[in-house]
């Protein structure tokens, strides 16, 4: 039975703190985020909107991940980190001991993830004691994503955008075994406008519209596989890890515009892949793989399709001015 003296309390705090290095300690071990969600980052990535208030609810503490303004201040099971939080814990913990009612928390609720908008000390508190719930004045946001208590933000949102970009282009319908994925969600934007840029590029060489299943079908044959296999035949992932060929792709890309601009001429992929290898890779002998591999690609296609793409993005700049 906890005790109500200065020194038993004392001791929950104590206990509290070993917990907060512990889990920290844990945390970097196996790679699992100890930290609490930061209300400002989900708000922002998120884009929330439409805020509503619920009511004065029993929430679990367990899906208390999050808070706003103070998510260094205590672990992802809201353990205190640091000593300047003791007078405050102190005095809410000896509150609780004597048996005393504690005012509702106030949270926002994103999915099924609630973020401590005020009364980060009681919930610190009542984790510590065992408590498995607390009272809660709840306002939610509307969101279609799913979060939870243990996800990755940044991962979700690849996902989420993904899943957008494939139900918009039918791309897993119409060219099967496509494997494009991206570590940042705002890639796919890109894709989506390179995919238009195919619209009008072909569209305009039989002066006839081409559909959009039909653009999305040419960008993949004709600009996007054949980057893939520079970057394929290169093995130009081993140089950048935990990236993806799609992020290659567009990193490529970006890359041939930027050296195009400074030398004042064309460039053919497989430059911008041996520039790109030699200036940001981990191992400089990639990028003369990577040029080796290149050689194989076929040069008049590259060519003509580099062009083809240059005119259409002319037009669309055009268009858009």
């Amino acid at each position: 039975m906890r005790g109500n003296s200065p020194a038993a309390e004392s001791r929950e705090w104590k206990q509290a703190r070993q917990s907060a290095f512990v889990e920290d300690v844990l945390a970097a071990l196996t790679r699992r985020p100890a930290a609490l969600l930061s209300f400002e980052d989900v708000h922002r990535k998120l884009h929330l909107q439409n805020l509503h208030y619920l009511d004065v609810q029993e929430i679990p503490l367990a899906q208390i991940a999050g808070s706003v303004g103070r998510y260094t201040d205590f672990t992802r099971a809201f353990f205190p980190r640091n000593d300047h939080l003791r007078e405050r814990w102190q005095h809410i913990e000896e509150l609780l001991a004597r048996g005393r009612d504690l005012p509702p928390i106030e949270v926002y609720k994103v999915g099924q993830v609630y973020f401590v908008r005020d009364g980060n000390h009681r919930v610190s508190v009542a984790r510590q004691y065992g408590r498995s719930g607390v009272k809660a004045h709840v306002w939610e946001y509307e969101t279609l994503v799913h979060l939870e208590p243990d996800s990755d933000i940044d991962a979700l949102l690849c996902n989420a955008a993904h899943r957008a970009f494939v139900e918009c282009t039918n791309i897993d319908r119409l060219c099967p075994g496509a494997q494009i994925r991206l570590t940042q969600p705002e890639g796919y934007e890109d894709l989506l406008r390179e995919i238009e840029a195919s619209q009008c590029i072909f569209s305009g060489i039989d002066q006839q519209e081409i559909t959009g299943d039909e653009a999305v079908t040419l960008w993949y044959e004709i600009r996007y596989s054949p980057i893939i296999e520079i970057i394929r035949e290169g093995h130009l992932l081993h140089d950048f890890p935990g990236r993806t060929e799609t992020d290659l792709y567009l990193w490529l890309c970006r890359n041939l515009q930027e050296l195009e601009a400074s030398y004042g001429r064309q460039i053919l992929g497989q430059e911008a892949a041996h520039d790109l290898s030699k200036r940001f890779g981990k191992n400089p002998s990639l990028s003369h793989r990577a040029g080796r591999a290149a050689r194989g690609w076929a040069r008049n296609t590259a060519v003509w399709a580099s062009n083809q793409w240059r005119a259409a993005q002319r037009a669309l700049r055009h268009k858009s001015d």
